[in-house]
């Protein structure tokens, strides 16, 4: 359906013939020319349609959050009208083609990085509009590229990803378990896993030595600030290690993190004994910025 993403498109794509696909989130009329920024996940791209050309030929109808394909030229944007804020902003689509691919109602708030101010459960009652939104997307992506980069360095360290069971039987944790029924057991319950702990043991008992896992935990304990129902976490074993090793292995799981979120190493940790921190800060979760 698409040549290119939208947010892709530079000045050394002038004079190219392109497909993109989109949600319109904004329009402007001037002089009876119609100026659409057409936005998918990469980025948004601005989009001029000729009212008196074939592309033409809906554009009245087009509206905010329309889903458009669009194909037509790539053009450098007139002197005066670069955006320089928009990776794309030196260059525009002088439409040939416009396909209203799904209409939309107008929507319950604005789509854009002022929905912060937007009641959150309005937001909330609709996520799929929300999850549109440049720092939504821009969480998800922070999320998938923090996970990514944590993955390379536990792989470059022998250790094995391993997904371990949702259903299993209840054990005594720190909290307590989320229950499902047995259909094929009435009266019978499975429990929600509070951490992987026993698995892990498992694997390591059966000699797989270095474990690893970005595992779902579920809790049924009281919500506050540091206390969530559900929450992910970054799951660990090793088997012939001792504190240094697996300081050693966390310090370079928090730098991978690091890197994924920014693009920079923090570098060597600094450490300090249990018995020093109580001794100059009378606690063992020292504020040491």
């Amino acid at each position: 359906m698409r040549t290119h993403y939208a947010g892709s498109l530079r000045g050394g794509d002038a004079g190219s013939t392109i497909t993109v696909c989109g949600w319109v989130a904004a329009r402007r009329d001037h002089g009876g020319v119609v100026f659409l920024d057409l936005r998918d996940a990469s980025g948004i791209l601005q989009i001029v349609i000729d009212p008196a050309t074939p592309a033409g030929a809906d554009s009245s109808r087009i509206r905010s959050e329309f889903v458009l394909q669009v194909t037509g030229v790539v053009r450098p944007r007139p002197g005066g009208t670069l955006n320089v804020d928009l990776p794309t902003g030196e260059v525009e689509i002088a439409a040939e083609s416009v396909v209203i691919l799904n209409e939309s109602e107008p929507p319950p708030f604005p789509l854009n990085d002022r929905a912060d101010g937007v009641d959150e459960s309005l937001r909330l009652r609709h996520r799929y509009l929300d999850l549109r939104r440049g720092a939504m997307q821009r969480n998800l992506r922070l999320r998938a590229g923090v996970n990514r980069s944590v993955r390379a360095v536990m792989d470059a360290q022998n250790f094995v990803e391993v997904e371990t069971p949702m259903l299993i039987a209840s054990t005594p944790e720190g909290a307590r378990d989320f229950v499902v029924p047995s259909r094929l057991h009435p009266g019978e319950f499975y429990a929600l896993p509070q951490s992987p702990q026993l698995f892990k043991q498992l694997l390591m008992v059966g000699g797989l030595d270095r474990y690893y896992q970005v595992a779902r935990c579920l809790r049924d304990e009281d919500l506050r600030a540091d206390r969530q129902f559900e929450f992910m976490q970054l799951d660990v074993e090793m088997s012939f290690a001792d504190a240094q090793d697996v300081m050693d292995v966390v310090a370079l799981a928090v730098d991978a993190a690091v890197v994924g979120a920014t693009g920079v190493s923090i570098g060597d940790i600094p450490s300090i004994t249990w018995q020093d921190s109580m001794e100059r800060f009378g606690t063992d979760k020292p504020d040491l910025r």
